[in-house]
Order: structure tokens, then sequence, then C-alpha cells
């Protein structure tokens, strides 16, 4: 069994790994990793339990390998407003919980 890792960029929040129903893990599932721009993706610590941050993809290197190439965004807060609104209508739905989303950068290991 090995640890593998990958980087992400995502307009979302941190619910908190206290957030995860691990009896419901197969709805987890349905978003786990998803790594195409544009779509809601769950990123689950589960190796320390951390954290469980639910977000709208920006950009994703899931080789492990590579990381982020150099590459430039071209964008400022109001070019992020939709996907903000997404992920807060999303979580909102899907937990019932008000958020504030962000742009978080992260390398996450499982």
């Amino acid at each position: 069994m090995g640890v593998s890792r990958s980087d992400w960029m995502v307009v979302g929040v941190d619910l908190g790994y206290d957030k995860v129903d691990e009896e419901n893990y197969e709805y987890y599932d349905t978003y786990a990793q998803r790594n195409k721009e544009g779509e809601m993706t769950f990123l689950i610590d589960g190796m320390s339990g951390t954290y469980f941050v639910v977000g709208e993809v920006i950009l994703a290197d899931t080789s492990g390998y590579q990381g982020f190439e150099l590459t430039e965004l071209l964008f400022n807060d109001s070019d992020i407003e939709e996907s903000k609104e997404n992920v807060r209508a999303f979580i909102k739905k899907e937990f019932n919980i008000d958020v504030e989303p962000k742009l978080l950068i992260l390398t996450h290991w499982t």
C-alpha cells in the first residue's frame, strides 16, 4: 500500500473532517477527487483527519509527480464569483451550511 499526492486549486471551503459521515461514504465517492476544471470535488483527509474540502476545481494535478507547472492565471475576485456562488449553493443544498468560499491551494495525500 502506497501513498500518493495530488495538487489542487479550488474555490471552496474546508468544512472540517467532523462533517464526514463515514456511514454514507458512497455519497462522498461520487465527488471524491474529481479533477476537471469547473467540477465540484471533495478532498477528504483520510490519513490524519484534518480537513474536508468541498470546492469547484480551478486547477488540478493528480499525477502526483510534477506538481503544478509554472501557470499564469489571469483573474481577480470578480472572475471567481460564479464559482463562489456555485459552491455556496452546493454546500447549502447538500449539507445545509452557509459558507464563504475562498481560493484554496493544497497538496492532498491519499
